[in-house]
């Protein structure tokens, strides 16, 4: 079975996707020429690898955010002379109310190269469009109204930072970005995204605005439909961006801490920029919950727990961090306390996803596939996201109508549609739900494919029971071998328990 590529050339018919220089100066309403022009000035668009040059296609949402952060740039320039420009490629069109207002907001115009992104498809989800007003008038609101110890709460910044003063609407360009990416949804993350960068469209040399859209590109794979290998180089670029300016800034190592385990599974390095981040701001709730992601992650629970109960410490309002303690109780602690914590957050925040998303993982390790038919519809319901919904009905039908057999090639068929909309984890759970089937041949190819796609359960498979068997086949040995290789200081200390989440029902 061949892989499916993540680099095809996305449908004439794809939900906000233009597939030639044709329609893209169509979207604009101005001519080929002058919207190649535009390329030369951060215009994102991309190419087929391979293909000749002028095979181009750009995502609306990403050309959305481009237009508003050039208009706000050639706005202030012509606020400052009376003399407008004669340049065909500055002649951006008139805001006449046409252009989408879903505005995903990725704006290659600040030079961070190209990016997928794909609004329609997501295994976790698409909210519609949030009406938000702010109330922020400084940063020290931001901090008491969020959340104590978060990332906003920034710590002393050293001799560049303070030297450093934000161009006029700059530092309110961050608050409101900071907000919205607090929100923790597609949409909140878009607009974040969107904000930061006119921020530092405005003052380049800005380091928070750049450390903000680094942990907007972190949080990016988990809330919308991008693809982790993308997002987090990305991720990488900016927080590197943002140290350069302020070596002290505790939200630069952070985003750059997450980026390396995430991405590149550098233990030692993420840990560095992780210790740094808390030397710097050691009340940094933030930092203390995404460090405990990655301990999680590397099966370290003791240290992943103390690191997450110090979370909900600085930070005990929070109901994502008290479900992230919950979970990962479950998963290396107090099995059945961590459920009822998990029940009990789902009921009093009926809003939030992850309950619903952790129960579901549970649910289905253990083997409780009535359970996780109802979190998996929970979890839909909360996200409206097409490939959730699917997900939830066909799991369900399949279970009425065949029993387990029928429930897990209904979750194939599901998982399989949502890796081919472009939803990476979907093709390592795929993988799994193949291997329950009897079909290791047809798992591998999406076992590999979530190996380039730096998926980090892939770093974990050694130490799962039902991944044992599978390394007395050729295939699969080399398989193991080629993960060995890539992570950096070598696979992670092999736990006495395996973590309960790590498991797959008989």
């Amino acid at each position: 079975m061949a892989t499916p590529s993540r680099n095809a050339e996305p449908a004439p018919g794809h939900q906000g996707v233009l597939v030639s220089w044709k329609s893209i100066a169509g979207y604009f309403g101005c001519n080929e020429r002058t919207a190649k022009r535009w390329e030369e000035r951060g215009l994102p668009v991309h190419r087929i690898p391979g293909a000749k040059r002028g095979h181009v296609f750009a995502y609306t949402s990403e050309l959305d955010a481009w237009l508003q952060a050039m208009r706000s740039n050639e706005a202030e320039r012509r606020s400052g002379s009376a003399v407008g420009s004669r340049d065909e490629g500055l002649q951006l069109p008139a805001d006449d109310g046409i252009l989408p207002q879903s505005g995903a907001g990725l704006a290659s115009v600040v030079g961070f190269g190209p990016f997928r992104q794909d609004l329609g498809s997501r295994k976790w989800l698409s909210w519609g469009a949030l009406s938000l007003a702010i109330f922020f008038i400084g940063a020290s609101t931001v901090r008491i109204l969020v959340h104590r110890g978060s990332a906003l709460a920034k710590p002393s910044s050293g001799i560049a930072a303070s030297l450093h003063v934000p161009a006029p609407g700059v530092e309110g360009l961050y608050i409101q970005g900071r907000y919205f990416w607090n929100l923790r949804t597609a949409d909140g993350l878009s607009k974040a995204i969107n904000t930061f960068t006119q921020a530092i469209v405005k003052d380049p040399s800005y380091a928070e605005a750049y450390a903000g859209l680094a942990e907007s590109y972190d949080l990016l794979p988990e809330f919308d439909n991008a693809g982790l290998d993308d997002a987090l180089l990305r991720a990488e670029d900016a927080a590197d961006r943002a140290i350069a300016l302020d070596p002290n800034l505790a939200a630069a190592h952070r985003a750059k801490a997450f980026a390396l385990y995430f991405r590149d599974w550098d233990i030692a390095g993420s840990d560095a920029e992780f210790q740094r981040a808390l030397a710097l701001d050691p009340n940094s709730a933030e930092t203390h919950q995404w460090y405990a992601s990655s301990l999680q992650c590397r099966e370290e629970g003791a240290a992943a727990l103390r690191q997450i109960e110090e979370a909900r410490r600085l930070n005990p309002v929070s109901p994502a961090i008290a479900a992230e303690a919950a979970y990962f109780q479950a998963d290396f602690g107090d099995l059945g306390a961590g459920i009822r914590e998990l029940k009990e957050i789902e009921q009093t925040q009926p809003n939030l996803s992850s309950p619903a998303l952790f129960l579901s993982v549970i649910d289905f390790a253990v083997g409780d596939f009535p359970g996780y038919i109802a979190e998996t519809r929970r979890y839909a319901s909360i996200t409206g996201g097409p490939d959730d919904v699917a997900l939830s009905d066909s799991v369900a039908h399949g279970w009425d109508q065949g029993g387990k057999v029928g429930f897990l090639e209904a979750r194939a068929k599901s998982l399989k549609i949502a890796f081919e909309h472009g939803s990476e984890p979907a093709g390592f759970w795929l993988a799994q739900t193949l291997l329950m089937l009897g079909r290791p041949k047809a798992a591998l190819p999406y076992f590999k494919a979530s190996l380039n796609s730096h998926i980090v359960a892939m770093t974990m498979m050694q130490d799962c029971p039902w991944a044992k068997p599978l390394m007395k086949d050729p295939d699969y040995a080399a398989l193991f071998a080629e993960i060995r290789e890539r992570q950096h200081g070598g696979y992670p200390n092999h736990p006495a328990v395996v973590r309960v989440t790590l498991q797959l029902p008989n």
